[in-house]
């Protein structure tokens, strides 16, 4: 059959055939402008524009024809790339096909305002491959985003390139990549660098060795949890064998400035399940500051993790260890019900309070679904001396139900503090949507705590909690400190419309804690909205307060409600100079900002005076002084400047008479 100049209209393009085909082909196709929306019709959701330019040869039999091509695509774009931002795209190839030897690329060339590339060589999979792709972008890095409009991911690629020698079932396979950042709702990844190789790879089973590396400069990461042990630079390495339906990891690690980790087991590409042995070690100062003070110098964790087809999780062989700590356990997950079986001990619990010796052992158990699952927690000791007391046969047991529509809970406490009787109990009750604390009770010897709270949905109370402590030292005791005193009083907590707010009136004789001791204090004072923004109205009084060498006497101070601010008025004598002062005080994000109005202090006959209001304010541990201007014998003194831990304070003395330095200098004149 014998084709001269066949010329067909295909969706506003054309295509012109020419040649002869038979028992063996000879053929010649020029292509025009074909429109690439055609493949639309077989790709749905492809969403393509742009053309399709240029010839192609069909030469031999038929059964294995050799092709040519040479083809030009113009303006390009499909719904993946416009969601990558590529914009339109230019793609230029010119290479033949034959069944034996496969496609031979003898240039592929890729132009974009954001991207180019080019690829050559032969990809075989019948026979030995030699092929090389090499992506960069156009400007610093193109940035890309996939994922969905709710969880955007933002990826920007530097550079990307493959490599692809030997035969198809025992490729050499080298893949690279440069990634300078990658941004997600939780986490932002800076400096990726990405390398994969294996020596014998099947590129038509897809299956063989692989090794892989990763090194990421900087994880920024919103949880101060899991932040700290991915601190400065992050690399990853993996050593395994890939299948077309199991990745089996021989090796695996995460380290970091912090972490330690090893991995090895399986992933299952076909159906998800997953069987992997796990162990990590970081340095406690990594780890949160509540947990640090059990802790040894580094902390170790190993356990099983297996997920099965259905998404059921186990967590086996669970073994935590960290110098006097240790605890085992197990866990899972399936038909949404939750198991977990945790023990350990505290074979030392001097880490937690230098006046105390002895250990602690304590149980976690947790049954039912996943929602709200019962739970039984269990902490005892046969014997701990804190403080010079003795304390025996402690058990502190706490049952109930994680429901958050309906909690429940049932605390009891027991033991023996000194030769004195230790009684603890509280139930968490909820009925009809309202939840309550009946019967809080806390007795130790002539000590009791004592009280009943309602709960709002949000958990804030309403109610009132009674002290009767006329000996406070066994109690310290329990809360592994060391104290002497006695404290009487009532902690009233109520709501003003929504606001909560929490009436403190309290009292002792005497009260020692270390090298501080206080004296007959007394406290009466309303503190409002305490959740969010802490505003304080009331009375302190105290006959003294010493903190080591410094005694502080006849301290009087009224606090009243200003608004957002606690204004405050009074005075004390501070290691034998009187002093007064009033102003405002307020406590918000983070900061404690003082409004000083007025002041005064009088050291060794010589009076200081705040001479107009000025503001200090503390955060982070910083204290900030804005022009607190000082009256010095007429003079004035303008002082501005930090105090943290560093000083940078700057002074401005302003007609102060050199006749103050007298009192401090008898004879001096």
């Amino acid at each position: 059959t014998s084709i001269e100049r066949l010329a067909l209209d295909v969706g506003g393009g054309s295509v012109t055939l020419s040649g002869t085909a038979g028992q063996t082909l000879d053929l010649a196709a020029q292509f025009s402008a074909l429109p690439a929306a055609l493949a639309n019709g077989f790709s749905p959701g492809l969403d393509a524009v742009g053309t399709l330019s240029g010839t192609a040869g069909l030469t031999g039999p038929p059964a294995a024809p050799d092709v040519r091509f040479n083809a030009q695509l113009a303006g390009i774009e499909t719904s993946q790339t416009r969601q990558a931002g590529l914009g339109p795209l230019a793609v230029d190839a010119a290479g033949s096909y034959t069944i034996a030897g496969g496609v031979v690329l003898d240039q592929v060339t890729l132009t974009g305002d954001k991207v180019s590339g080019k690829a050559t060589g032969t990809l075989n999979p019948n026979g030995a491959s030699d092929f090389v792709l090499d992506l960069i972008s156009s400007g610093p890095s193109l940035p890309l985003t996939v994922g969905s409009a709710e969880s955007p991911v933002k990826i920007e690629i530097q550079s990307l390139s493959a490599k692809v020698a030997g035969e198809s079932t025992r490729a050499r396979l080298d893949v690279s990549a440069i990634l300078p950042s990658i941004v997600t709702s939780p986490a932002r990844v800076e400096g990726l660098a990405l390398a994969l190789h294996s020596d014998a790879f099947d590129l038509k089973n897809r299956a063989g060795p692989v090794s892989g590396t990763v090194s990421v400069d900087k994880v920024g990461l919103n949880n101060p949890v899991i932040a700290p042990l991915i601190a400065g630079k992050v690399t990853a390495a993996v050593s395994g064998r890939l299948t077309a339906d199991l990745f089996a990891i021989d090796s695996g690690s995460l380290k970091s400035d912090a972490l330690n980790s090893q991995v090895a087991g399986q992933v299952s590409l076909r159906d998800g399940a997953i069987d992997l042995n796990l162990k990590a070690d970081a340095p406690s100062s990594a780890l949160p500051a509540a947990a640090r003070g059990m802790l040894g110098e580094r902390a170790e964790i190993s356990a099983t993790l297996r997920r099965d087809p259905k998404g059921s999780i186990n967590i086996g062989g669970l073994k935590l260890t960290s110098g006097a700590l240790t605890a085992d356990g197990q866990a899972s997950l399936a038909d949404n019900k939750v198991a977990a079986d945790i023990k350990g001990a505290l074979s030392d619990i001097s880490l937690l309070s230098k006046d105390a010796k002895g250990a602690i052992a304590f149980a976690l158990n947790a049954q039912g679904p996943a929602t709200a699952p019962d739970l039984s927690l269990t902490i005892d000791s046969d014997r701990l001396l804190v403080a010079a007391r003795e304390i025996t046969g402690l058990k502190l047991t706490a049952t109930g139900k994680a429901d958050a529509a309906s909690p429940a809970a049932n605390v009891r406490l027991t033991g023996n503090v000194a030769g004195q009787a230790l009684q603890g109990s509280a139930v968490l009750a909820t009925a009809d949507g309202r939840s309550a604390i009946n019967g809080l009770l806390l007795s130790l010897g002539e000590n009791r705590i004592s009280g009943d709270l309602a709960l709002d949905e949000k958990f804030v109370p309403v109610g009132t909690i009674a002290l009767d402590l006329p000996d406070i030292g066994p109690l310290a005791a329990l809360a592994l400190e060391k104290a002497e005193g006695d404290v009487r009083g009532t902690i009233a907590f109520s709501k003003n419309g929504t606001a909560p707010q929490v009436a403190i009136k309290a009292a002792t004789a005497s009260i020692t804690r270390g090298d501080l001791q206080a004296k007959a204090v007394s406290i009466d004072a309303l503190v409002a909205n305490y959740l969010a923004a802490p505003v304080i109205s009331g009375k302190i009084r105290a006959n003294t307060v010493i903190s080591g060498g410094t005694v502080i006497s006849g301290i009087d101070v009224d606090l009243k409600r200003d608004g957002d601010w606690t204004g405050f008025s009074g005075g004390a004598t501070v290691k034998g100079i009187p002093a007064q002062a009033a102003g405002r005080v307020k406590v918000a994000n983070g900061t404690t900002t003082i409004e000083l109005a007025s002041g005064q202090a009088t050291v060794q006959g010589i009076k200081a005076a705040i001479a107009q209001a000025s503001t200090v304010s503390i955060a982070n541990g910083t204290t900030t002084l804005d022009r607190l201007v000082l009256n010095l014998g007429g003079g004035t003194a303008t002082v501005t400047g930090k105090v943290g831990t560093a000083l940078d304070i700057n002074a401005t003395l302003a007609r102060v008479p050199m006749s103050l330095a007298n009192s401090f200098s008898p004879g001096l004149d």
